[in-house]
C-alpha cells in the first residue's frame, strides 16, 4: 500500500516509517507541521494548547485515570516540553530520505484542517494509509507525570483513529504493540543515529543535550530510572534522528549550541549538511 508518514524528525515516527516499510508499505511522502501559536478565537477556550488533548482524555480514558488526570491537569499538562525541530531540519531529512515532504504551519485549531487538505491531495496519488508514531502507554502510573504522559498517548490514538475515519485510510501504528523498552533497543539494533535535542530540566542535565542514543545512553537511563523514576523512552525528552536504514542521505551538525527556555534545555542546531553515507 501507498502510505504517507507522520513525521516529527524523532525516533518514534522514524522507527514507525521502517516498520512500515518492512511490512510491505511505500512511503510516498512525509507529513510535518509545526506550531504557530495557540487559538483564541474564544475567550472561553482555555489558553493552554494542550487543553484540546485533556478534553479528549476525559472521555478516553478509564474513570480512575481521569479523576487522577484531573488533579495534576493545570499542574503539570501546560508543562510538557515542545518537540523543538525546525521546520529547515525536517526539510533537511526528507532530502536525506529522498521523498516528497507536505509542510505547514498551523494552529492548535487549524490541525484537523491541514490534515484533511493534506491527505486528500495525497489520496490522488494513491495513497491509503497514514503511518503514526504513536507508542503505547504501557508504565505504571505512579506519577504525575506518568498519568500526564497516559493521557496524552490515550488522546492522541483517539484522535489518529477519528482523522483516519474521516479521511478514509488506514491509520498504520507499527509501535503501539511493543513496549518502549524494546523501541528504543529496535531504534538502537535497526541502524538509526539518533540524538537528545530537548530535555526536561527536572531529569536531565546540560550533559545529555546532543547526547547519542545507544547502549550507553540506555544503561544511563535506566540509572536516572531507578534514581528519578523518569519514564526513559517518554517525554522527559525528545530526539532528532540523523541517520536511519531507509535514509539515502545523513544529516551532519556542523555548528550548535545548548540553551534553556523556562524548564527546557535544547541542542539549537544553528548549521547542518546532508553527507554520503
Amino acid at each position: 500500500m501507498k502510505v504517507a508518514s507522520m513525521w516529527s524528525g524523532g525516533k518514534d515516527s522514524s522507527l514507525a516509517t521502517y516498520e512500515a516499510i518492512l511490512q510491505g508499505h511505500t512511503v510516498t511522502d512525509l507529513v510535518s507541521y509545526s506550531y504557530k501559536g495557540t487559538a483564541q478565537t474564544n475567550p472561553n477556550m482555555p489558553v493552554s494548547p494542550l487543553s484540546r488533548i485533556f478534553n479528549v482524555v476525559g472521555r478516553a480514558a478509564p474513570s480512575i485515570v481521569s479523576n487522577l488526570v484531573s488533579v495534576v491537569y493545570h499542574k503539570d499538562l501546560s508543562t510538557m516540553i515542545p518537540h523543538e525541530v525546525a521546520p529547515q531540519i525536517i526539510q533537511k531529512q526528507a532530502q536525506a530520505i529522498d521523498v516528497p515532504l507536505v509542510q505547514g504551519e498551523v494552529r492548535w485549531d487549524t490541525i484537523d484542517q491541514f490534515l484533511k487538505t493534506s491527505i486528500h491531495g495525497l489520496k490522488e496519488k494513491g495513497v491509503g494509509g497514514l503511518v503514526f508514531g504513536v507508542v503505547p502507554p504501557t508504565f505504571p502510573l505512579d506519577t504525575s507525570e506518568k498519568l500526564r504522559e497516559y493521557q496524552t498517548l490515550i488522546a492522541h490514538k483517539e484522535w489518529m483513529n477519528r482523522i483516519c475515519h474521516e479521511l478514509d485510510v488506514k491509520p498504520i501504528t507499527p509501535l503501539w504493540e511493543s513496549n518502549p523498552d524494546q523501541i528504543l533497543r529496535d531504534l538502537i539494533d535497526k541502524g538509526f543515529e539518533s540524538i537528545i535535542l530537548v530535555v526536561d530540566s527536572k531529569y536531565f542535565g546540560e550533559e545529555w543535550l546532543g547526547k547519542k542514543i545507544d547502549k550507553n545512553f540506555l544503561d544511563a537511563a535506566y540509572k536516572l530510572q531507578k534514581e528519578k523514576s523518569v519514564h526513559v523512552g517518554g517525554s522527559g525528552y525528545h530526539s532528532l534522528v540523523l541517520d536511519g536504514p531507509f535514509f539515502k542521505r545523513k544529516l551532519k551538525i556542523l555548528k550548535s549550541r545548548k540553551i534553556w527556555k523556562r524548564d527546557y534545555g535544547v541542542l539549537e542546531i544553528d548549521k547542518l549538511e546532508l553527507a554520503a553515507k
